[in-house]
C-alpha cells in the first residue's frame, strides 16, 4: 500500500477543491487548530496512524470477493452471467482493476465522509461503467423536487445514477476530529524539530556585558550553527545559557503520542495492534482483535456498499431474486485448528459435504465427496427402540 496516498490524491484529483465551496481557501493549506497545526485531508494522511487505518480498512474491503448472487429453489448461487458481475468484480472503470477502484472509493469515504461514483448506463438502463469522482467536486442540489448532483467537469446526474456511500451523518472524520488530529500533528512536529536540532532545546544566551547588534548577530548565528552538529558546545566568555523549553521526557511526549495514536484508531474502528500501535499483545489477543475488526468495522461498511449496489445496479424486478454480497468467510474464520473443528462438526451433522468443505479451503473435489453423511449413532428417537433390538439380535 505504499502508493495508496498518491493514488488517493492523484486518482481522485483532490489537490484542488471545488471553488464553489465557501471553504475553498481553507483547503489550500488546511484549517488551523488550537494546537497551532494546520489540518486538512493531506496533512491528516501525513499522520502515520491515520494513513495506516485508512489503508487497512480500504485494502481489506478491496481484497474481498464481490459477487452478484441469485436465489433459486436449490438455495443461493452466483449469478455469473449478470451484466453487473464483471463491472463490480473485475474492471469497474476502464483502466482500473476492481481492487484499485474499491480501495480508492473506500478511502474517499473514510477521508471525506462521502464517496461518489457515476453509474454510466446503456440505452436499456444496464450499467456498464463506474466512474470515480472527487467528493470535493460534487454539489448536491434540488431541481423540481428531484435530487441531483452537479459534478465539476462531468455535468449533472440524478441520484439513481450515482453510487454513493456515506460515513455517519455524511461527515468527514478528519473534519469532526480536527482538534485531536491537530494535537497529534503538533506532537509529531515537535519530535521532528527536536531531533532535527540534534536534540538541542530552545534556550537563552545572556551576557553580563552590553553588546552591539553586530556582536549579537555573530554570537547568535555561531551558537545556532553549532547546534546542528553533535559534540561539545562552547559558550563564549561571559555568557550563560538558560533552557526555556520543556524536554520530551518532562512533556511525556512518548506517552502522549501513543495515546493520540490509540485515539485515532478509536475514530476509525481499527484495533491498535493491526496498525502497529501496541506492542504488548499476544497471539490470542491479536486473533480476537482481527475478528472484532471484521465484525464491527468491515461488516458495517460492506453492508452499506451491498445495499447501495442492490438499489443502483439491479433492476427493481431483479432485487426479488438477486443481491450483491461480499465474501467475508476469509475474515471471519479462525485459525487452522478452529476451522478443522468447524468443518468436522458440519460434516458429521450432514450440513455440508466433504467437497463443500474442500471448496471453502480452495481444494479440488474428490470422488464420492459430494455425498452428505451423518454419524451412525445419530438416529431419530422414534427409531431408537428398533435400532436397540437390532443390535441385541445381532449380538446373539
Amino acid at each position: 500500500m505504499a502508493n495508496l496516498f498518491q493514488r488517493i490524491f492523484n486518482r481522485s484529483g483532490v489537490q484542488v477543491a471545488y471553488t464553489g465551496y465557501p471553504s475553498f481557501a481553507s483547503h489550500l493549506r488546511g484549517i488551523s487548530t488550537k494546537s497551532g497545526a494546520y489540518i486538512d485531508t493531506e496533512t491528516a494522511l501525513g499522520l502515520t496512524t491515520v494513513y495506516a487505518c485508512v489503508s487497512r480498512i480500504a485494502s481489506t474491503i478491496a481484497q474481498l470477493h464481490l459477487d452478484i448472487m441469485k436465489r433459486n429453489e436449490d438455495g443461493v448461487i452466483k449469478a455469473t452471467g449478470h451484466v453487473a458481475q464483471d463491472l463490480i468484480s473485475q474492471e469497474p472503470e476502464q483502466g482500473y482493476t476492481a481492487f484499485d477502484f474499491w480501495e480508492t472509493y473506500i478511502s474517499n469515504v473514510l477521508i471525506y465522509g462521502k464517496a461518489y461514483a457515476i453509474i454510466k448506463r446503456l440505452p436499456n438502463g444496464d450499467p456498464y461503467e463506474l466512474c470515480l469522482v472527487n467528493p470535493k467536486s460534487v454539489k448536491q442540489k434540488m431541481v423540481d423536487s428531484d435530487l441531483v448532483y452537479d459534478i465539476k467537469d462531468h455535468g449533472i446526474y440524478f441520484h439513481a445514477d450515482m453510487l454513493i456511500t456515506c460515513n455517519l451523518y455524511g461527515q468527514s472524520p478528519i473534519e469532526l476530529h480536527r482538534e485531536m488530529l491537530g494535537l497529534a500533528k503538533a506532537a509529531q512536529d515537535f519530535a521532528a524539530e527536536f531531533f532535527g536540532s540534534s536534540g538541542n532545546m530552545t534556550g537563552i544566551l545572556s551576557s553580563n556585558e552590553p553588546l552591539k547588534k553586530e556582536q549579537i548577530d555573530i554570537i547568535k548565528d555561531s551558537w545556532n550553527n553549532s547546534g546542528d552538529q553533535l559534540g561539545t558546545k562552547l559558550l563564549p566568555f561571559g555568557f550563560s545559557y538558560n533552557r526555556i523549553a520543556v524536554d520530551p521526557e518532562n512533556a511525556s511526549l512518548t506517552e502522549q503520542r501513543d495515546f493520540m495514536n490509540q485515539e485515532i484508531c478509536r475514530i476509525f474502528g481499527v484495533p491498535p495492534s493491526m496498525v502497529g500501535v501496541q506492542s504488548n499483545v499476544t497471539y490470542s489477543n491479536t486473533e480476537q482483535q482481527a475478528i472484532q475488526f471484521a465484525k464491527y468495522t468491515i461488516v458495517p461498511w460492506t453492508r452499506r456498499l451491498e445495499q447501495e449496489m442492490n438499489c443502483k445496479l439491479l433492476a427493481p424486478d431483479e432485487r426479488i431474486t438477486h443481491f450483491t454480497r461480499f465474501d467475508l468467510s476469509d475474515l471471519l474464520r479462525g485459525d487452522s485448528v478452529s476451522r478443522a473443528q468447524y468443518y468436522d462438526t458440519l460434516i458429521k451433522a450432514g450440513v455440508i459435504s466433504i467437497n463443500e468443505a474442500r471448496a471453502a479451503e480452495d481444494l479440488n473435489a474428490v470422488d464420492g465427496g459430494s455425498i452428505h453423511t451423518v454419524q451412525v449413532n445419530q438416529i431419530a428417537l422414534s427409531s431408537l427402540e428398533d435400532y436397540s433390538k437390532k443390535i441385541s439380535s445381532d449380538g446373539v
